[in-house]
């Protein structure tokens, strides 16, 4: 009597269940891609603004236990702190010191401008001042809008005392005190 022969059970995957898988991975990636993008540009624009409100608050903090003021100088892309001196001019993309004419460069700060992240300062000088002892800014009202390429936005906002706080001028960031 001849064996009865068993068909053999193929373990694994065939092609098409391979291409139905890709398929599906690539819808799910397709939908995910933007908002991550969102994600990590919100996420830049936060650290960016947080930066900045760091940096102005050391500013406001060193004009108080110095006798002399410290001035923040906005440009495109980057910023620098400075002890008060006349005729000073901040330029952040020279290698070195950015100031010339000032006793002592505090710090300067860029940002790449490849992260799809940009800052205006409020004012057409983009200067602010502490005035030294009272850590008072000048101007009064200063404030710096932090962009981000996807459309989320923080601002930085000095009051007359100089206290830092930041907002969301257009509702961008949950969690985020919209601006008034």
């Amino acid at each position: 009597m001849l064996a009865t022969m068993k068909p053999k059970r193929v373990i694994g995957v065939s092609l098409v269940e391979v291409m139905v898988t890709m398929a599906v991975l690539g819808v799910i990636l397709a939908l995910a891609a933007p908002s991550f993008a969102d994600m990590l540009n919100r996420r830049r624009v936060q650290a960016v603004a947080e930066q900045i409100s760091t940096d102005l608050a050391f500013a406001r903090a060193e004009s108080g236990l110095r006798p002399r003021g410290v001035t923040v100088y906005f440009r495109q892309n980057c910023y620098s702190m400075a002890y008060f001196s006349t005729g000073a001019n901040c330029v952040c993309t020279r290698d070195g010191n950015a100031c010339n004419n000032v006793t002592t460069e505090l710090k300067t700060a860029r940002v790449p401008a490849n992260i799809g992240v940009s800052f205006a300062p409020s004012t057409a000088s983009g200067l602010v001042g502490f005035q030294s002892p009272q850590m008072t800014p000048s101007p009064a009202d200063f404030s710096v809008l932090v962009s981000g390429v996807r459309g989320a936005q923080l601002r930085v906002e000095l009051n007359s005392t100089g206290r830092v706080r930041t907002c969301s001028p257009n509702s961008s960031f949950s969690g985020v005190a919209a601006c008034e």
